[in-house]
């Protein structure tokens, strides 16, 4: 593929590849989904093959934290985990404290600023795009009375790319667990901790 100056071939051939392998996660994530359901109505129960009992335990846990913390289902808060994921990323590569606000709790906002601003120091701005994400996993959750967490892995592929398009993109592979917390009355999720994963 011809590229230009600024490595924007490069840039459209992986964002190309994340959007097909998200897509294709989504896609076979609802249709066993359907199955499951279709399963349920004629009275056969499925196992879903992909799904470790752990997960399965830590998901019924987790869906009893959110009914209690704004009501969204399991699947939905995954979701909007994964999209503040890939936002939080690229704003912290980016230097976009802005972005990094409506995202993460105070405390992760003032960790984050301060590696923001060595960035900055050594004149370092740089733009994320994913080339794969895996299906977030829950591995913990718990609530009381004035607080829910609920901890998500993931495992992304991405390659950072320094603004301007010098030098080679970098690949990079993380695994990350993030524990997002809410408290009532808002019921908004903010990322409280951070910590590499296995």
């Amino acid at each position: 593929m011809p590229e230009d100056g600024n490595g924007s071939g490069v840039v459209a051939l992986l964002w190309g590849l994340w959007v097909y392998g998200l897509f294709t996660y989504w896609f076979e994530h609802f249709s066993s989904l359907a199955k499951a359901k279709a399963a349920q109505r004629s009275g056969r129960a499925i196992s879903p093959v992909s799904v470790s009992a752990r997960c399965a335990e830590m998901e019924a846990l987790a869906a009893s934290v959110l009914k209690h913390c704004g009501g969204l289902t399991v699947i939905d808060f995954l979701s909007e985990r994964l999209a503040a994921y890939e936002a939080v990323v690229a704003a912290f590569n980016a230097g976009d404290q802005a972005t990094l606000l409506r995202y993460v709790s105070p405390e992760v906002y003032a960790e984050f600023s301060d590696a923001i601003s060595a960035q900055e120091d050594r004149h370092e701005k740089t733009k994320t795009v994913f080339a794969l994400v895996a299906p977030p996993e829950i591995v913990a959750a718990r609530f009381d009375d004035a607080h829910a967490e609920i901890s998500v892995r993931f495992v992304a592929s991405s390659y950072r790319i320094l603004e301007g398009g010098e030098g080679k993109p970098e690949e990079r592979r993380s695994v990350d667990v993030w524990t997002f917390g809410c408290a009532p009355p808002t019921h908004r999720w903010s990322l409280i901790a951070t910590e590499a994963g296995r």
